[in-house]
C-alpha cells in the first residue's frame, strides 16, 4: 500500500514537471487565443447556462519572457469568463486563500470528520480556499495581487465579500489545474486548495440536502496528458489519490470532455 502511494506521488510529480516544461514555451498570444475559445465553449455548456452562482478563479500573472524559468504559472486566462458571467447575470465568486482558523467552527469540524472517515486521515491543512462574492465586474478589475503571507502565487484576490459556503453554496465551479486527462482527471499544483474546498463544499451541500456543484475544468491543449508523458513512470493509468477530485466536464478550446 505504502509503495503504491509512493509510486502515485512520484508519477504526479513527474507529470507536473513534464507539463510545466511544455508550458514554458507557450506564447502569450496562444494562451490568449485558447482562453477566448474556452470562454465561448464554457458559455454554451448546460451546466453554465443553468447555474446562478459560479465560482471562478483569477489566473496567475505571468512574464512575457520566453522561455520562462518555469511553466507552472501558465494557465487559462479567465478575463473573458468572468466578464461573460457578469454579462449573463450570474453571481460571481472568486477565491481567497486564508488560514484555516478563518473557517467557521462548524466547517472545520465537518472537514475533520470527513477526513478521518473517508480518507482515514487526521490531516488538516493550515490554509484553505474561500470563495467570496464579487459586487460587479468593476470590482474585479480593481483587485490587486494578494500580499497576505499565505501563498506565493501571483494571484489577484478579493479581500471581502459573502462567503459562498456561508450561504447556499455554488452551482458551478470553474476549476484550474496543471495536468489534465480526457477522462476528466486533474492534477493541481500540489497545494490541495481546490480538492479541499470541493470536498468541504460537498459535505456542506449534503448537510443542506442539496446537490453539490458541477465541476468544470478548463485547460490549454498543452496541459492535456499525452501517451508519452507517463512513459517514465510505473503507473499505467492517470495517477490519482483518494483526495483528488474528479471533474464533471473538461473544456479544451472548442472540445468538451465528460467523465
Amino acid at each position: 500500500m505504502v509503495e503504491c502511494l509512493a509510486a502515485i506521488a512520484a508519477a504526479k510529480k513527474h507529470l507536473r514537471k513534464r507539463i510545466a516544461d511544455r508550458l514554458r514555451y507557450v506564447s502569450q498570444e496562444s494562451v490568449i487565443e485558447q482562453s477566448i475559445k474556452i470562454a465561448d465553449t464554457v458559455r454554451s455548456l448546460p451546466e453554465y447556462v443553468n447555474a446562478k452562482r459560479i465560482g471562478l478563479y483569477m489566473h496567475m500573472q505571468i512574464s512575457n519572457v520566453i522561455p520562462r524559468k518555469s511553466g507552472r504559472n501558465v494557465e487559462v486566462m479567465t478575463d473573458a469568463l468572468i466578464k461573460n458571467a457578469f454579462d449573463d447575470g450570474k453571481l460571481v465568486f472568486l477565491p481567497r486563500i486564508v488560514h484555516s482558523s478563518e473557517l467557521s467552527d462548524d466547517q472545520q469540524n465537518m472537514f475533520r470528520n470527513a477526513q478521518s472517515h473517508d480518507f482515514k486521515s487526521t490531516y488538516f491543512p493550515s490554509r484553505f480556499l474561500k470563495m467570496l462574492q464579487m459586487r460587479d465586474h468593476e470590482a474585479v478589475q480593481e483587485l490587486v495581487v494578494a500580499d497576505n503571507g499565505t501563498h506565493t502565487f501571483t494571484i489577484k484576490e478579493p479581500s471581502e465579500g459573502e462567503d459562498a459556503l456561508a450561504a447556499s453554496g455554488l452551482d458551478l465551479i470553474i476549476v484550474p489545474g496543471l495536468v489534465f486527462g480526457k477522462a476528466c482527471e486533474r492534477i493541481g499544483r500540489g497545494k490541495g486548495f481546490y480538492d479541499n474546498f470541493i470536498e468541504l463544499h460537498k459535505i456542506v451541500s449534503q448537510k443542506c440536502g442539496q446537490d453539490g456543484p458541477s465541476l468544470v475544468g478548463i485547460a490549454l491543449r498543452e496541459q492535456l496528458i499525452r501517451e508519452d508523458d507517463a512513459a517514465d513512470t510505473s503507473i499505467d493509468d492517470f495517477p490519482c489519490e483518494a483526495h483528488d477530485q474528479k471533474l464533471d466536464v473538461l473544456v479544451v478550446e472548442n472540445d468538451v470532455y465528460r467523465k
